[in-house]
């Protein structure tokens, strides 16, 4: 079966160089290519967790943790990493 691809030109340099180099067609050198991601053994799979939910738990005393929440700690966190880049750029 034919088929047209299109390929990075400094890629295609480099792959028709390498076919050149080693006495190959490219074709067979891009086939050999398809065949290693296809063909070839597939990779460990990583065992599965469930997940729990709720990801995050409240606390003891039933309070519930709200996006407002989020934000003032995310943007606590912002103003002491900026604080302490600040330190590195004063002279």
């Amino acid at each position: 079966m034919r088929t047209t691809i299109d390929i990075p030109d400094e890629l295609f340099r480099a792959a028709k160089a390498k076919a050149a180099l080693e006495g190959r067609l490219l074709k067979d050198l891009v086939l050999e290519g398809l065949q290693l991601v296809i063909v070839a053994a597939p990779q460990e799979k990583r065992e599965l967790r469930k997940t729990k939910f709720p990801l995050i738990e409240g606390n003891k005393n039933g309070e519930v943790l709200t996006n407002e929440m989020l934000d003032r700690v995310v943007e606590q966190m912002d103003q002491e990493i900026a604080e302490y880049h600040a330190k590195f750029m004063r002279h």
